[in-house]
């Protein structure tokens, strides 16, 4: 089975239409139509990129939108567990990663899924697969 995590970056290139978001959408649409695809989304990404719809200057009403419409994708949303957790804070020891990366990476590790993202920051986690967006 194909297992996917969703990085903040690859939401937000979807959201903002930048250069390789078709390939976000390719993702979604396989997942649609292929209960085999499974795709993560940790809390942490929802909750940055609610920030940054913010930061953006998008209304409230817009953010809210955005969410739900993210909400209805074929996705998992994850919440922290004790295993997650403890990947993260030994990612997060041993790589030069923000926080919200460390969670992020970590959960591709436990999940033993591929990790969508734009952030070569993340190329040198061990074990992380990924498919990295322009």
């Amino acid at each position: 089975m194909p297992r996917y995590v969703l990085g903040t970056s690859a939401i937000m290139a979807f959201l903002q239409d930048e250069p390789d978001s078709g390939r976000v959408e390719w993702l979604v649409d396989q997942a649609r139509a292929d209960t085999e695809v499974f795709i993560a989304v940790p809390f942490v990404a929802l909750m940055e990129v609610e920030y940054r719809l913010i930061r953006l200057g998008q209304s409230q009403h817009r953010v809210e939108a955005v969410l739900a419409d993210l909400q209805s994708w074929p996705i998992t949303i994850y919440e922290s567990n004790e295993t997650w957790r403890r990947q993260a804070a030994w990612v997060k020891a041993t790589n030069r990663l923000s926080l919200a990366d460390a969670w992020i990476a970590s959960l591709a590790l436990v999940l033993d899924a591929e990790l969508v993202h734009k952030d070569p920051e993340m190329d040198p986690v061990p074990g992380l697969k990924a498919l990295r967006l322009a």
